[in-house]
């Protein structure tokens, strides 16, 4: 207990994380959110009149346990009141029965792509039926690239009349989930603006604070390509001196992920923590001046602020510059705060401003990384005592780099389903490099405003740049680089962290029971990787998948997965990553094979004993079904053919009524390579003769267990 008592920021935080990760299990009606919120305050106000009586060591219990149903219910009701969807007010409460008009104000920045921009709008007016609504909720929406896009900036009022739609889930199973990652951001709608249809009608609507750091992040962006930092170099740039990734490229991601490096891309801890050295470096001769004791920490502050406020206030630089900020008071008063509280009320003051950062993976990974370094790298750091400066530097990155990994591999094993084998050996490299190319790029920063010092920074900075860059992609295609395929349900992840702080608690105390309990952990851990384990070995699917324009259908049995695809993604495979990549991970999936189900293609294809295709006819299981392609002609009818499935593909010319003959009784699955008039076509015919009809491209996937 009083160990415990000396986390108190920590204590306060868990309870108000309880209320917001409570809030996305279940919303509770809002008439009566404010009374819960305010019910334990009575208790408090009761507790402190009557704390002469109450104070004893039996009753203390009380107090804590009403404060933290407080915290609880704050985080709920703080959680309901970022969500703007819950209100009465959002924009998609109001009953559109004719053409609304819709006015909004840009969030962000466009997100420039090659043909289209990509705008986070706050809706703030609908105009409908000669009313006006005023109205809350923002909104995804994707312009098409003209000669208007390049007057888009934050705070642009514009106004338009096409209807938001729901943005969709995942279309196919283990697809990245855009509209969960979007929800994370209080954005459930989208929209898809072309040309011509939408106005600007003012501008300078936003934040004034936010609008100057986002001109002044541009600005520095214009000033690296004026000096010549183009290409993967200004990429680079961009996001490691200012936070920028905007640039990047998916084979740069992929490299820096893959070497295990990609943290330096986020302005972070690393670059905020340089920016805090030179400024209390430069401030130094200020100490002795106890007249002017506020001065120094509150300078270092503005440094701080000011490197902040050049990034465009980046989510990442927010988190760091607020524990520096934090820091710098602390020991201006001479109170050296354990790190674990200054961590914990950095986290409360963002997530009391915006609760859903608690499901950004950045902040997840920032603040597990921290805390463990925190954590174990002292206890790593005595394990070899070097001698030589130059070996205490090495193994202190060596030690840094242990301690996060150990820490953040779970969730980054949960999320990407890799782990950089050579983190080590990147790190060790990339890292020096890394604050190296800090330091060039503040003094770039500063000499930017003299052209021949500017020049000759500028210069030096991009041979740092690429020295880097053929260094991390030196190192991530090295054979063995990365354990890709890797796999660890929720469960997992959770029983992981138990195993890791319960051994580290073993190691600390040296008491048995904890070495029992991280025992205990491993066979929870054992258990659930056996089931898993045991489903996968059972399972038998028939997918169709949703490719644009392309036909797919999945065939899997245990730890094998075949898949009938169109002569295009057959010379094309890379295309069937997206949609199927994630789910071949959690299924387990080690053989994939393809198979092109053209029609002028007359050999059978066996699993087993279950014939797979013969022309244009599939078996899998007790399933029997048929892939319909303009490529297939069906002969003309002399007896019905009992199947379970067909499958319509590429605009088939055929009626259902006409199918219906041939295959009564069929479900019938019309794929993503029809368009959507037809296959909006098929489901109305459909609906008129009681067929069972599933369309893929308005639906997603269609997967059938064939175990149920």
């Amino acid at each position: 207990m009083k160990v415990w008592t000396r986390f108190p920021f920590i204590r306060i935080l868990l309870p108000f994380i309880g209320g917001i990760l409570l809030y996305s299990v279940f919303q509770l009606d809002s008439v009566f959110l404010p009374f819960w919120v305010l019910a334990p305050l009575p208790f408090i106000g009761v507790f402190l009149f009557f704390r002469g009586r109450l104070a004893s060591y039996h009753f203390r219990w009380i107090m804590g346990a009403v404060i933290n149903v407080q915290l609880l219910f704050t985080g709920y009701y703080l959680s309901f009141l970022e969500n703007e969807k819950s209100h009465h007010n959002h924009f998609s409460e109001i009953q559109v029965d004719s053409q609304p008009v819709y006015n909004a104000v840009l969030l962000e920045a466009p997100q420039k792509r090659a043909n289209s921009a990509r705008l986070f709008l706050s809706v703030t007016r609908v105009f409908l039926d000669n009313k006006v609504y005023h109205v809350k909720g923002k909104l995804l929406a994707y312009v098409a690239k003209d000669s208007l896009v390049d007057s888009l900036t934050y705070g642009t009022e514009i106004m338009f009349s096409q209807l938001p739609d729901l943005v969709r889930k995942p279309a196919n199973p283990g697809e990245f989930n855009y509209a969960s990652y979007l929800s994370v951001k209080r954005v459930y709608h989208q929209v898809y603006l072309a040309r011509g249809s939408y106005i600007i009608t003012g501008k300078g609507k936003g934040n004034i604070f936010k609008a100057f750091a986002l001109n002044m992040r541009a600005r520095l962006l214009s000033t690296m390509q004026q000096y010549g930092i183009q290409g993967r170099e200004y990429a680079v740039a961009a996001a490691l001196l200012i936070g920028y990734d905007d640039m990047l490229d998916a084979n740069q991601r992929r490299e820096y992920a893959g070497a295990g490096v990609v943290h330096i891309l986020c302005v972070s801890g690393l670059h905020v923590g340089v920016v805090f050295l030179i400024a209390d470096y430069l401030f130094y001769f200020l100490r002795k001046r106890k007249k002017m004791v506020w001065l120094r920490p509150s300078l270092i502050i503005l440094v701080i602020w000011t490197y902040a406020l050049i990034t465009g206030f980046a989510p990442s630089v927010l988190r760091a510059s607020l524990m520096f900020s934090l820091i710098t008071v602390g020991k201006s008063l001479n109170r050296h705060a354990h790190t674990y509280n200054t961590l914990a009320a950095s986290a409360f003051i963002l997530l009391v401003i915006t609760p859903g950062m608690i499901y950004d993976l950045g902040f997840q990974l920032s603040y597990v990384a921290v805390g463990g370094i925190v954590t174990f790298q002292p206890h790593i750091q005595k394990i070899f005592a070097p001698v030589h400066v130059v070996s205490k530097y090495f193994w202190g990155l060596i030690s840094v780099s242990v301690a996060a990994q150990l820490v953040t591999a779970p969730l980054s094993v949960y999320y990407f389903h890799q782990f950089p084998n050579y983190f080590l050996l990147a790190n060790l490299i990339a890292i020096p490099l890394a604050g190296v190319l800090i330091y060039t790029g503040v003094l770039f920063i500063f000499f930017s405003f003299i052209p021949v010092l500017g020049k000759i920074v500028a210069t030096l900075l991009i041979l740092q740049i690429k020295i880097l860059n053929n260094t991390v992609s030196f190192v991530e295609g090295l054979p063995g680089a990365v354990s890709k395929a890797l796999y660890l349900s929720p469960i997992s992840v959770i029983v992981v962290y138990f195993v890791v702080i319960a051994l580290f608690l073993w190691y600390l105390q040296k008491n048995r029971r904890w070495f029992m309990a991280a025992i205990f952990f491993c066979v929870i851990l054992a258990a659930d990787y056996a089931f898993i384990a045991i489903g996968r070995a059972n399972q038998q699917l028939l997918m169709v998948h949703s490719v644009n324009r392309h036909s797919a259908i999945s065939m899997v049995s245990g730890d094998s997965q075949w898949v009938m695809c169109d002569s295009g993604l057959i010379a094309n495979p890379q295309l069937l990553n997206y949609p199927t990549e994630s789910f071949r991970v959690k299924a387990g999936i080690r053989h994939f094979n393809l198979i092109d189900f053209s029609a002028t293609n007359p050999h059978n294809h066996m699993l087993g004993k279950s014939l797979v295709f013969d022309h244009g006819f599939f078996q899998f299981g007790n399933k029997r079904g048929i892939v319909l392609s303009p490529l297939v002609n069906l002969p003309e009818i002399e007896k019905t053919i009992r199947l379970d499935y067909v499958i319509l593909t590429s605009n088939y010319k055929a009626s259902l009524r006409m199918l219906q003959a041939y295959f009564p009784g069929a479900t019938f699955i019309a794929d993503a390579s029809n368009a959507q008039w037809k296959s909006k076509k098929w489901a109305e015919e459909a609906s008129k003769l009681r067929l069972t009809y599933y369309s893929v491209r308005e639906s997603g996937a269609w997967v059938q267990n064939l175990n149920e």
